[in-house]
């Protein structure tokens, strides 16, 4: 396996979990140029969601693609559903078609990070084990980070082009057919698992009801906002068209259910299950997950908010900017700690580790919420430094022990599920932490008295007192929300002592050299 073949498929990682968020900072343009209504956010949201959705049930698929059909099979076969996806994308002159291509986009770049993974495990002599785990881990969270800065910077430098929007999903189209060749050349020797070949080993059924289940419920989510309001209020008074699926909120609710349901009975009983029943059945395993999940909810914290609070203190064309200075410190701590996490591990051990992991997350998050305040947000800098060089210690360790609890056939299977609990912890964390600061402002704003339009008040001084109240009170307790977000996120941080101890102690990643077979 050549250097250049490696970089190829990291480039095509880092592109993969850039698109995941790329679009977080465009979307007003998108709908602009779609003719899209600003008030149909429970339509056009689908353009985020339906990228995640695909990206989730693509990371067990393709995981357990690559080890029925080998790693350059599936790893091609993912590339090119990216780059079919990012031409749709590029092309689209409809809200649907965006959609079509985004999932498209997400069904490949979904795959391409189990099977990097797996293919380390497969071809990496053990001395450079952990490092190389570093290395992929640390691509996958830095696009991750930078997606929402790597859109808006794309969109800024070619602002005199018509809808430069378009252009963050054309560049991926000449570096994903250069990254093809180098793969294609670079893994024609990357050895097929040699138990259960074929398709019939697939878990499609179990894919579909996993499909059904994020479907239904995200569907419901989304379409909640209106449930039991009248049609003229909220969103719709505002010239948006009402949501068709707002009155079967329960049915959708209960579609989950059932398909939740079924999935878990299904895969008890396949022969190839999609989430392999055996590797739950082992204590690292399941101490892998909780902790992949709660660091999933801390890392989005950042992700998220930083650029919320940035855009709530800054004026438009200076949001881009300071967001990307901003998350600077903690994106390169993570790629930092990532590289060095291995070393340490044989220095000191698991166990000493993540103490010291659990320590800087809890100790960033605490000093981010000491410090953030609406004029001086550069004093945040060090706590998200602080933190995420915390995260950046846990993830190679994390993606090692989920290799070490399986068997080679299961290696991709493994490593697929533990990543997708990670990215299901970033979305029910991002989604409980945003109900929170909801509910919280509601609380805050509730004891202040309106801004209401007196008898025989001109329109310019009510727009003005509303203006001023926007400015001396909503924007401040709404900073206030995110600091205590912060806060929130340390406490979270500090549970996940539990599952890192656990691993700890039942693990054989202490010195680089994981087994490929363990038992519970």
């Amino acid at each position: 396996m050549s250097s250049r073949s490696i970089s190829a498929a990291l480039l095509c990682v880092l592109l993969g979990s850039i698109d995941l968020t790329v679009v977080a900072t465009v979307v007003p343009a998108v709908i602009g140029d779609l003719g899209v209504n600003t008030a149909d956010v429970d339509r056009y949201i689908w353009i985020v969601s339906g990228y995640l959705i695909a990206y989730i049930v693509a990371i067990p698929l393709l995981g357990r693609l690559s080890d029925l059909i080998g790693r350059q099979r599936a790893f091609i076969l993912c590339l090119l559903a990216f780059l079919a996806g990012s031409i749709i994308c590029g092309a689209s002159d409809t809200l649907g078609q965006l959609i079509a291509g985004r999932v498209l986009q997400g069904l490949g770049g979904g795959g391409l990070l189990p099977v990097a993974i797996a293919l380390v495990g497969d071809r990496v002599e053990r001395r450079h084990y952990l490092a190389a785990i570093g290395v992929v881990s640390a691509v996958e969270t830095v696009g991750w980070v930078l997606g929402p800065i790597y859109g808006a910077s794309i969109v800024g430098l070619l602002s005199g082009a018509e809808e430069p929007w378009r252009w963050i999903f054309w560049i991926n189209v000449p570096l994903l057919l250069t990254a093809l060749g180098f793969v294609w050349r670079g893994f024609a020797d990357a050895p097929v698992p040699p138990p259960a070949r074929g398709a019939r080993s697939l878990d499609v059924a179990g894919a579909m009801l996993l499909t059904t289940s994020l479907v239904t419920f995200n569907l419901a989510l989304a379409s909640g906002g209106e449930f039991g309001t009248n049609q003229g209020t909220g969103l719709r008074a505002m010239g948006g068209t009402p949501n068709p699926l707002a009155d079967v909120i329960p049915a959708l609710l209960a579609v989950c259910a059932v398909s939740t349901l079924v999935l878990v009975f299904r895969e008890r009983r396949a022969r190839f299950p999609l989430l392999p029943i055996e590797l739950y059945g082992n204590a690292r395993f399941r101490a892998n997950i909780v902790a992949n999940l709660l660091l999933g909810a801390v890392l989005m914290v950042a992700m998220v908010n930083i650029p919320v609070v940035v855009a709530l203190v800054s004026i438009p064309d200076d949001v881009s900017r300071r967001s990307a200075l901003l998350l600077a410190p903690f994106t390169i701590s993570i790629a930092a700690a990532s590289l060095l996490a291995g070393g340490l591990i044989e220095r000191w051990g698991l166990g000493r580790m993540s103490r010291l992991a659990v320590l800087l997350v809890a100790a960033g998050c605490g000093l981010v919420f000491a410090a953030l305040e609406e004029n001086t947000l550069f004093r945040i800098a060090p706590g998200l430094a602080i933190a995420g060089a915390g995260i950046g210690l846990v993830l190679p360790p994390l993606g090692a022990v989920v290799l070490e609890a399986a068997s080679a056939e299961n290696r991709g299977a493994a490593a697929s599920s533990a990543l997708m609990f990670r990215l299901l912890g970033m979305t029910v964390g991002v989604s409980a932490l945003t109900a929170l600061g909801i509910r919280r402002l509601q609380t805050l704003t509730g004891r202040l008295d309106p801004v209401v339009q007196a008898s025989g008040e001109s329109t310019a001084s009510f727009l003005n007192r509303q203006r001023i109240f926007i400015e001396e009170q909503a924007i401040p307790l709404s900073v206030q929300v995110i600091q205590e977000t912060f806060l929130v996120a340390g406490l979270i941080a500090a549970c996940l002592i539990v599952p890192l101890l656990v691993l700890s102690r039942r693990s054989n990643v202490t010195k680089g050299q994981p087994q490929t077979r363990s038992q519970p």
